[in-house]
């Protein structure tokens, strides 16, 4: 054969290697971003007050909400890639600065606020590439394998911070944490900048509102909603009902890396209302088995059911985002969409905690699982009512 074309699953062979590259950049972004994970450790060994260590850990969602929701504007102005990079470059920095700043508040509150800019740059625009990467033929299973390497930092990222911790303390942990980023942004030298939208005007966010999409971005702040109980309370969840808690972790990832990686292929084609109604329904089973159990059975079945229902729902519906637009118009709804998601898995803690402090852990539960059912209700309604 002489050409290469969008049938083999990308836009063309040297779209094949910068998928394939940014593959492993996205691996290496996250893996320093995972290490925060341990920045509570070094806050305290600092002597750090607690109430302080609070704010440090929740400002950093504010900017990348915000910078995430414009950065439909920004890559309009300086394309995705530049604008990737320079997330890059700011994550890279701002890790590293805290190699200085991480003993007093207000230096490292600058930190935190750089490096949430930084991943905001970073996040929608990275997902938005390696989608332009991409034909037609296999579109949802690569997008899905691709954002499973961005997941897998979270097994492995925490355990590494905390090796580096122990050997370099806390400068080596700093230096070499931020190396990965800057070796992710390396990397997109071998990269092909993505052609800017015909025009750029406001914050490009307006395909976002057309047609169906705002079903999605409704979608995908759900299950980001669900998501974020995982990173805030489930593991004092499990450990209130003494069951280790990678009963469900090991599990939920288990299941979600498994099934992307073996059963993504058969959603290709179907109708995405459906395929998600599917997934946020078994993510609102798992949360529903973990509240009405106390022993792992129930726990692992719970673990299971979640991470099958996550692996179909994020890279289904950021498809579906997707769909109809060129490259390079849609970063302005993958930037709305990513924000969605990103409000439901940093700031829906907030108001949980509510629920947690007077109700408990298993009414928490049953109310996300609850907006999961009623979610997946209008999905599967829709997508047998309407064709």
């Amino acid at each position: 054969m002489s050409g290469f074309t969008a049938l083999d699953g990308y836009l063309d062979r040297r779209g094949r290697e910068e998928f394939l590259l940014l593959l492993i950049g996205a691996f290496l972004v996250w893996l320093t971003n995972s290490m925060q994970a341990l920045l509570v450790v070094v806050f305290k060994a600092g002597g750090m007050p607690v109430p302080q260590i609070g704010i440090l850990l929740a400002v950093f969602g504010v900017p990348v909400v915000v910078v995430t929701l414009l950065t439909g504007a920004v890559t309009a102005r300086l394309g995705v890639l530049g604008t990737m990079r320079i997330g890059m470059a700011l994550t890279g920095a701002a890790f590293l600065s805290m190699h200085w700043t991480a003993a007093s508040f207000w230096p490292a509150l600058v930190s935190r606020l750089l490096w949430g800019v930084g991943w905001g740059l970073v996040f929608s625009p990275i997902f938005t590439y390696a989608q332009s990467r991409l034909g037609s033929t296999g579109f949802v299973y690569r997008f899905g394998i691709f954002s499973t390497l961005a997941a897998l930092p979270q097994a492995v990222g925490p355990p590494s911070a905390e090796w580096l911790l122990a050997q370099g303390g806390r400068d080596l942990f700093f230096i070499l944490g931020a190396v990965p980023v800057l070796l992710a942004l390396a990397l997109t030298v071998r990269m092909r900048p993505l052609s800017k939208p015909a025009a750029a005007k406001g914050l490009a966010l307006g395909p976002a509102f057309v047609g169906e999409r705002p079903l999605a971005v409704a979608s995908i702040f759900v299950s980001g909603s669900m998501f974020g109980y995982l990173t805030s309370w489930m593991a004092a969840t499990l450990q209130a009902k003494a069951v280790p808690i990678g009963w469900f972790f090991i599990t939920s990832t288990a299941a979600m890396v498994g099934s992307r990686v073996i059963a993504l292929r058969g959603v290709e084609g179907r109708d995405p209302r459906k395929v998600v109604a599917f997934g946020l329904m078994m993510m609102a089973a798992g949360h529903g088995m973990v509240a009405v159990s106390g022993s792992v059975p129930p726990v692992a079945a719970g673990g299971l059911a979640f991470g099958l229902g996550y692996s179909v729902v994020y890279p289904v519906l950021s498809a579906w985002v997707s769909r109809g637009l060129a490259p390079s118009e849609r970063a302005g709804p993958q930037a709305v969409f990513n924000t969605a998601f990103l409000i439901g898995l940093l700031w829906m803690p907030l108001p949980v905690t509510g629920i947690v402090s007077v109700f408990g852990y298993d009414a928490a539960l049953l109310s996300l699982a609850g907006l999961g059912a009623a979610m997946a209700g209008l999905l599967a309604w829709l997508g047998f009512t309407r064709g």
